[in-house]
This record gives structure tokens, C-alpha cells and sequence, in this order.
């Protein structure tokens, strides 16, 4: 099976073994790890694409829906750029120094 992986990802398989698939891999893995459920999981939120062919066009067209998942999949408050913050900021002193101060003697 044809994957591109974004990110590490260290499958155990069904002998004990792990097979790790690393960050920026493109090519064929072994069937029990592509059905594995941490492969089918980053499937589906977007972390690996799994084109149907190895063809460019094909992989292109993959890791666009792939991003569209991912960024879907993406609850952090703190994702949508649109959306501003909703805590306030402390606001900063310029010229303060902080640190301990000096004890005369």
C-alpha cells in the first residue's frame, strides 16, 4: 500500500515487531501496518495520504484532501487565525529589567 507520512509514526505489529514509518516517507508499506488501527487513524485525520496510485497527479490531489482533513481535525482554540483570543494579554513594560536585585554591602 502507497503512503506519504507526515509525521513519525512507530506501528507494532502482529509478531512484536515495530516498523516505523518516518516523517516525509513516500512509498509502499507492509499490509498489517497500513491496516493497522494508528496507520487508519492518521488516515483519517489526515497525517498520511494514501493515494490509490504512486502517479504525481494522484498523490497531488491526495495530500490536498489529506490537509483538508487535517486542518477539519484541528479543535486547538488557538488554530483558527481568524479568530481572535479570548484571555487578554498582559501587556508589556518596555526598559523594565527584571531579575533579583543587588544587595549593598
Amino acid at each position: 500500500m502507497f503512503i506519504v507520512s507526515k509525521r513519525n509514526f512507530k506501528v507494532r505489529r502482529a509478531n512484536g515487531a515495530s516498523y516505523l514509518v518516518k516523517k516525509d516517507f513516500a512509498g509502499d508499506i507492509p499490509e498489517d501496518v497500513f491496516n493497522s488501527r494508528l496507520i487508519q487513524g492518521a488516515i483519517r485525520g489526515g497525517l498520511i495520504y494514501a493515494p490509490e496510485t504512486s502517479k504525481d497527479k494522484d498523490v497531488y490531489k491526495a495530500e490536498a484532501a489529506a490537509k483538508e482533513k487535517e486542518e477539519a481535525a484541528d479543535i486547538r482554540p488557538d488554530a483558527d487565525p481568524e479568530k481572535p483570543s479570548e484571555e487578554p494579554k498582559e501587556p508589556v513594560q518596555e526598559g523594565v529589567k527584571v531579575g533579583r536585585a543587588k544587595s549593598k554591602k
